[in-house]
């Protein structure tokens, strides 16, 4: 599956799919998920809520990088070609029934990572990081992928069981289910919505993308074992960024 970017010079809509997708009227969802999808998420990994979409998420990663990180687009070019892996996915609060699922999708050899931050049923209401922006899904804009843009999209086809788990109430299975992802170039933060074929974009998931410059030195400036935000002891430390596993508190070496 190819993923579609707008180019500078792009028609209004940035993606125009073969035929108008249905627009049947969806069922209205409950304010509150059913208890046995509550336990369903809360026990899953990272790995079962996102693991669909990683490679949508990573391409996305990719294609914008030299625009969030001017001068990255050739290291991250000339890994595609000669390497065959994917990207690494890590569930940050795997095994602890978090109803907020925190995990990293990337690369340690470009140092390279998309942070996301999920929650079932809802856009992850209440306290967040900063780095949850909270972006328009529509209209989806013009600009492309260029240094001039502020915002960039990317819309893919995806299967229904690629985003089931990240939806209250799954799709059908042949849903005509697509993934849209859009990135605030100055904050290097954004959206991961889904359409489950009904036509409306549901924000599932919320992404900041890391490229630390000082990732080789090694050891990091300030150690802390606890997190200054919600004062856990779940530091996840990475070559040149620290994030907390339990709230998403993100410290970044530059």
């Amino acid at each position: 599956m190819s993923m579609h970017f707008g180019p500078r010079d792009a028609p209004p809509s940035w993606f125009e799919p073969a035929e108008r997708i249905p627009q049947p009227r969806r069922p209205a969802l409950t304010a509150r998920p059913e208890p046995s999808r509550i336990a369903e998420w809360g026990s899953a990994t990272c790995d079962k809520i996102v693991g669909g979409i990683r490679g949508g998420l990573w391409r996305f990663t990719e294609g914008v990088a030299d625009v969030l990180f001017p001068g990255l687009g050739p290291t991250v070019g000339a890994a595609r070609r000669s390497t065959k892996w994917g990207p690494s996915l890590v569930g940050l609060n795997d095994g602890r029934d978090a109803d907020v699922k925190i995990g990293l999708v990337g690369s340690e050899n470009l140092g390279l990572w998309t942070i996301f931050r999920t929650r079932l049923g809802q856009s992850d209401l209440g306290p967040r990081p900063v780095w949850c922006t909270d972006l328009a899904t529509v209209p989806l804009g013009t600009e492309g992928i260029n240094t001039e843009a502020t915002a960039i999209t990317g819309i893919e086809d995806v299967k229904p069981t690629d985003v089931g788990r990240l939806l209250l109430a799954p799709p059908s299975a042949d849903a005509r289910t697509r993934l849209l992802l859009r990135v605030d170039v100055r904050r290097r933060s954004g959206i991961v919505a889904v359409d489950a074929g009904d036509g409306v974009w549901q924000r599932r998931l919320f992404f900041t993308v890391v490229h630390p410059a000082r990732r080789g030195d090694g050891h990091h400036e300030t150690y802390r074992v606890v997190c200054p935000v919600c004062g856990r002891r779940r530091l996840a430390q990475f070559r040149g960024f620290d994030v907390c596993s339990d709230c998403g508190w993100l410290l970044t070496q530059t």
